[in-house]
């Protein structure tokens, strides 16, 4: 067996040591490389977001946030307005088609077209927009207040209206409305004094009893309850004064049915700010933010006499109000 003397010794030990600091090198390195490519993993992902975010990545465009519109500003958002009101030709059913159409219904498509926005126009009860019920206080529908779709069309701002929703320009002349009695007036009905005269009103109009109280050069004009009758359609509320269950109602008055008459005096104002009919939707919604200014552009524009035009040529054949009455311009 070799010995070794204290000089070999010394040398292995020596060389122990060397070989033992070699090792610690390595391993630092090691952990300097690791280091270093997760430092560039990171850059580049921060890199690749960044540059999806500025729209230069794959995956989905930008969303631009303007305002309220939040992610409801999408470019490819549909936008659903509701509709109820089919007895005359501002909106029915053709028949043959199964469709929408009328006078709102054209205008609601130009509208959106103009502003480059995906609309969708459904159909719902109008109940569902805006409510009454006698003994009460008007309220807002439960589809608009839920948020079942964006507007509902051909809506007139009123006072109580406008304590709950915003609404847009109007697309349409302000009306009156006028007493309706049956045709010679049998009964006496006076005008300018409805005390304990009872009325019909639809749920949900615009003429409801709250108009009538606000005629203050009317004597009687507030009403009890016992005085007020509700029903769900004008032609019912034309009904039960035809069948003298009423007194009297509220009503514009154009293409009243036969044994009814409208008095010219007095004519009741029952719009805000003499609002014609529009948009009417909830206060967060940001839909104002493109349709007013496009409904603007689109009645300076001949398009929009042609749709009044085509209030006669094209739904001619539905009642209602004609160009004149309607549109503005006229």
């Amino acid at each position: 067996m070799e010995t070794l003397d204290s000089s070999d010794t010394g040398r292995i030990v020596s060389q122990e040591r060397g070989h033992g600091g070699s090792g610690v090198n390595i391993k630092l390195l090691l952990m300097l490389v690791v280091v270093a490519i997760l430092l560039a993993s990171v850059a580049l992902v921060v890199a690749l977001i960044s540059l999806t975010q500025n729209g230069h990545g794959g995956g989905e465009a930008r969303v631009t946030i303007t305002g309220q519109e939040g992610s409801d500003s999408k470019q490819d958002k549909i936008w659903n307005i509701a509709t109820g009101h089919m007895t005359s030709n501002n909106i029915y059913i053709d028949q043959p088609s199964g469709q929408l159409k009328g006078f709102n219904v054209d205008l609601i498509n130009a509208v959106c077209r103009l502003a480059n926005k995906n609309c969708r126009l459904v159909y719902d009860v109008w109940q569902r927009c805006w409510d009454s019920e006698k003994g009460q206080l008007p309220m807002g529908g439960v589809g608009l207040m839920s948020g079942w779709y964006d507007a509902c069309a051909g809506w007139i701002k009123g006072h109580t209206r406008a304590r709950t929703f915003q609404f847009s320009k109007p697309w349409q002349k302000p009306v009156n409305y006028h007493f309706i009695v049956q045709t010679g007036n049998p009964r006496g009905f006076n005008p300018t004094d409805v005390t304990n005269v009872t009325f019909g009103f639809v749920d949900g109009f615009i003429n409801d009893e709250f108009c009538l109280a606000r005629q203050t050069s009317i004597t009687g004009s507030t009403l009890s309850t016992s005085q007020i009758q509700h029903y769900p359609q004008p032609t019912d509320m034309f009904n039960a004064v035809l069948s003298g269950e009423v007194d009297v109602c509220i009503a514009v008055g154009n293409n009243l049915p036969t044994g009814l008459t409208r008095l010219e005096d007095p004519a009741m104002d029952c719009p805000l700010d003499a609002s014609g009919g529009g948009l009417m939707l909830r206060m967060d919604n940001p839909l104002l933010e493109w349709w007013d200014p496009a409904l603007e552009r689109l009645i300076q524009t001949s398009e929009y006499h042609e749709i009044c035009q085509d209030i006669i040529e094209e739904h001619g054949h539905m009642p209602g109000r004609d160009p004149k009455d309607r549109c503005f311009g006229y």
